[in-house]
Parts: C-alpha cells; sequence; structure tokens
C-alpha cells in the first residue's frame, strides 16, 4: 500500500484519485470493455457500492464516461476517457521507472524473488 500510495504521489498534482479509484480505471485501461460496475466490483472483490462511490469520483474528474447500452437501454456501461488513458499511462510509466529502480538496487535475483512474494502474498489474500 506505502508503495503504491507512492507511485500516486509521484504522479504529480494533477492526480485528482486515490489508489482504490485507479484500480478500476486501471482494469478498464487494460481489458476491453465496455464494463459493468457489477463485474468491476466483482473482479475486484468489493461491494457494488464501492463501485459505484468510485465511478462517480472517477466520472467526476472526466475520466470514464458512461454509455447507454445499445441492448437494453435501462443498463449503463462505464469506460475510460481519453483523460482516463492517459492519466492511466502516465501512472503506468512511474510505476515502471519505480519497479525498474527497485530492480536496480536490489539486483535481478531479490528482485524476482520480491515479485514472486507478492503473488504468493497475493494468492492468499485473494482466498
Amino acid at each position: 500500500m506505502r508503495f503504491c500510495r507512492a507511485v500516486m504521489r509521484n504522479a504529480g498534482d494533477d492526480m485528482p484519485i486515490r489508489a482504490s479509484q485507479f484500480a478500476v480505471l486501471s482494469i478498464m485501461c487494460t481489458t476491453p470493455g465496455p464494463h459493468v460496475p457489477a463485474i468491476l466490483a466483482e473482479t475486484l472483490h468489493v461491494s457494488k457500492a464501492m463501485i459505484s462511490a468510485h465511478l462517480a469520483v472517477l466520472i467526476e474528474h472526466g475520466l470514464v464516461v458512461r454509455v447507454p447500452s445499445p441492448e437494453d437501454g435501462r443498463s449503463v456501461y462505464v469506460m475510460p476517457s481519453k483523460r482516463g488513458k492517459d492519466l492511466f499511462n502516465k501512472i503506468s510509466q512511474t510505476n515502471n521507472e519505480k519497479m525498474n529502480l527497485i530492480k536496480s538496487k536490489l539486483g535481478t535475483k531479490k528482485f524476482d524473488m520480491f515479485v514472486r512474494l507478492i503473488a504468493q502474498v497475493n494468492q492468499i489474500i485473494d482466498k
């Protein structure tokens, strides 16, 4: 969590969202869409109310747009806007730079161990 906060803090003054909101934006930018809020909630293992709150902030900042479903007028899809995609790319680049810095300081062997441990922790948490 501390690492995520550091990456978000280094994104600059134009970073209008929290790490948890960025996680929602990340899913929308890295998987084919359009996206349904209920599936986003399931993917992130959070409530639909939490996703709705995150989406409200993302929409307020112009990072995500709502799109009515062409099949069912009652359903709504959400998609990242150009601004949202640009922010995602900026944060991803910063994240990659941080990871490369960590790898250069730890060395390949320790870095690979670090990545494996994080993956194992995520598996434990997800159970």
